[in-house]
């Protein structure tokens, strides 16, 4: 299944360690199948972060279309990276590049680069890594978290369904 990022600012008021307020807007890239849905999820989101009003103040598709997460705690910022594919014409002979866009997580940019070609590094087609720029997205939901992939109990596997259909079938 394919991501379908969105971008989402969110404005509220935020109190400062010193006890100040101060208006914010937020920025946050979530995976959703429509806008309603990632209106609905970066709401659910928001709840359990903010005390208090809060708005979304834009909701827009996004152009990334990879994620490269991180299992270093340090790597707690996102960077956007622009990956050209590079592809041969056959018929012409000329060489044409398609850009993707990966938002890889790192403690740095010289860090994002190393998490990003390391994560690039089982491709089989050339590429060149064409930019990688800081990003304001304070965090990244996407659609399903490792806690969340466990099946409930009420669920039974495909598979499961159609072999105790098949052996109904049978009986009869």
């Amino acid at each position: 299944m394919t991501a379908n990022w969105f971008e989402a600012k969110v404005k509220y008021v935020k109190v400062n360690e010193d006890g100040r307020e101060k208006k914010v807007n937020e920025a946050y890239l979530l995976d959703a199948i429509s806008y309603t849905e990632a209106e609905s999820r970066i709401m659910h989101e928001m709840e359990s972060v903010i005390q208090g009003d809060y708005y979304i103040s834009s909701l827009k598709k996004s152009n990334i279309t990879e994620l490269v997460p991180s299992e270093d705690e340090n790597d707690d910022r996102w960077y956007k990276a622009k990956v050209n594919i590079i592809d041969a014409d056959e018929v012409s002979g000329k060489e044409k590049s398609t850009g993707q866009y990966y938002l890889v997580a790192a403690a740095n940019i010289n860090r994002a680069l190393e998490n990003l070609e390391k994560s690039l590094s089982t491709f089989v087609v050339p590429y060149e890594i064409a930019s990688i720029t800081d990003t304001l997205f304070m965090d990244v939901f996407p659609y399903f978290s490792a806690e969340e992939e466990t099946v409930p109990e009420n669920f039974r596997p495909l598979e499961m369904t159609e072999n105790e259909e098949t052996e109904i079938k049978d009986e009869e």
